[in-house]
């Protein structure tokens, strides 16, 4: 037996066993790409943006709001509407003083991009909630999250380097696709899937174990420094530390007019970046002798997802914070670079969408693997026939997986609509909507696998996607004014995309429905 062939039994259960998690963990990682786009629309009482965003005049608004509800805050953060993200914010934190009867802790106010006044939004966990579980899960601890999806990288990661090696025609086999023989066709599917973003799924793949790593290799570093908790977390903070803030004077002193730090920063940087835009403001003591200015502007440099300026807040002048005392090794740099690839904050448009499809790829390298191991053992127990609970198992976890996930996803977004706005906890029932929904969507071909055929599962399923995901345009329609016409007519891309992209899922989920529909007349 060859080496390459003895990798074949190693490359198809490092996929299997553990492939239905890792497709949840691409579909809802590749949806994290846009979380601030889906929490955007799942924000429906802000107002769309009607003329261009007027930075300066806002700012100025803003300020005089923040002035009013936290006069004692240490920390103060303005977002503006501008490059990707979709929100006018404000953010406050109050130390907790004794003296004082603002709530400490971090508070924050949407603001309606046109007049800045404050707008109540619906509770919401948004595109944060599916972005975190592709690494935390859901209703169980987060350490043991970590470990599970560690454990399910780790062998997407033997998958890879193991189906490289026994591909002896990857690239050949690339331009091929079999249609007539279902077997050849999900293989080469496989293939396609497998190859067209394999660069993208190798480093996805490494980048998120090395991110976990500290988690999940927690006894290196117990064994070097102990397992107290105290000692591990300050380890952490000293070799993860972030540039030093400066430290509040405890001396009021009046500072420059933050329109003027505003103009002055944005003067500098429109020579550097002529397109670029200041994205946010965050200011660190104010009212103190050392209160600083921190603006953030869209034109990244490098893996940075923003350039970053800072002024002293009392004189107005530009000032470069100091790195931690100790030099970063490269070791540290290489995390840092994994880290900015991984979650790809820095990434323009284009390459957010190519990251963006790139994991849908990867959700449809592992359901076409999935399927394949079902369609070759399904022939080859129709000639003995025979059929296994494997099999059958297999089967059913595939189509409550597959598509099952998607409907769940897309009750989701049915859930944000649909739950009164008035509920305390709509934000929570919105999470829990999306597992009920996926329950059902798993239960619906276990039920009925020994009366119905499982193409007809099949097909049941995908019309199912198909109006969940069909109709969120017209729900959106009947519950909001941010409609895609309306949308549209302002110019609201993020808004609109969102739309047209669920129209776009529910014609897809229609073309692999009609298929497989087509393939059963043929074989009848």
């Amino acid at each position: 037996m060859s080496f390459r062939y003895s990798l074949t039994w190693l490359h198809t259960w490092s996929g299997l066993l553990l492939g239905w998690l890792l497709y949840f963990m691409f579909i809802t990682g590749s949806a994290g790409y846009f979380d601030s786009e889906i929490d955007r629309w799942m924000q429906p009482e802000i107002p769309i943006l009607e003329k261009p965003f007027d930075t300066e005049t806002q700012l100025q608004k803003a300020q005089a709001h923040l002035n009013r509800v936290a006069p004692n805050a240490d920390h103060l953060y303005i977002e503006f509407p501008v490059g990707r993200s979709p929100f006018f914010s404000l953010w406050w934190h109050n130390p907790k003083n004794t003296n004082s009867e603002d709530t400490p802790g971090w508070h924050n106010e949407k603001l309606n991009p046109n007049t800045a006044e404050p707008v109540i939004t619906r509770h919401t966990e948004g595109g944060e909630f599916l972005y975190r579980l592709h690494y935390t899960l859901h209703y169980i601890p987060a350490k043991l999250g970590y470990w599970i999806t560690s454990l399910a990288a780790m062998f997407m990661l033997v998958a890879l380097i193991s189906g490289i090696i026994i591909h002896k025609r990857i690239f050949k086999d690339f331009f091929t696709i079999r249609r007539k023989k279902p077997q050849r066709f999900w293989l080469d599917t496989h293939n396609l899937f497998s190859v067209l973003a394999l660069p993208f799924h190798i480093m996805i793949t490494y980048s998120g174990l090395m991110l976990l790593m500290l988690s999940t290799m927690i006894a290196v570093p117990a064994a070097l420094f102990g397992a107290d908790e105290e000692k591990l977390k300050s380890l952490y903070d000293s070799v993860f530390s972030e540039p030093e803030h400066r430290e509040p004077a405890g001396i009021q002193a009046e500072g420059a007019p933050l329109i003027s730090v505003f103009e002055k920063a944005l003067k500098q940087i429109n020579q550097h970046y002529p397109k670029s835009s200041i994205a946010y403001i965050g200011i660190d003591h104010p009212g103190d002798k050392h209160a600083s200015i921190e603006f953030g502007a869209t034109e990244p440099q490098g893996l940075k997802p923003y350039t970053q300026l800072h002024f002293d807040a009392a004189t107005a002048e530009q000032y470069f914070p100091e790195e931690s005392n100790s030099k970063p090794s490269a070791i540290l740099d290489f995390y840092f670079v994994m880290e900015a690839l991984h979650e790809g904050l820095f990434a323009p448009p284009i390459l957010r969408w190519l990251y963006f499809l790139s994991g849908l790829m990867g959700a449809a390298m592992v359901a076409s693997g999935t399927i394949l191991w079902a369609t070759k053992r399904k022939e080859k127990h129709n000639k003995s026939q025979e059929n296994t609970r494997a099999l059958t198992w297999v089967e059913c976890l595939n189509i409550g997986t597959i598509v099952g996930l998607p409907i769940a996803i897309a009750a989701y977004f049915w859930a944000n609509r649909l739950l009164p706005v008035e509920l305390e906890t709509r934000a929570t029932w919105e999470m829990h909507s999306l597992f009920l929904v996926w329950l059902l969507a798993l239960l619906h071909p276990f039920l009925l696998c020994n009366k119905v055929p499982a193409e007809r599962l099949w097909i049941q399923q995908l019309i199912f996607a198909t109006c969940a995901f069909g109709f969120i345009p017209v729900l959106n329609a009947l519950t909001t004014n941010i409609h895609l016409g309306n949308s549209v007519a302002h110019g609201d891309w993020v808004l609109a995309g969102f739309d047209v992209f669920m129209m776009v899922m529910a014609f897809a989920f229609f073309a692999l429905a009609k298929r497989i529909h087509a393939t059963q007349d043929r074989k009848q």
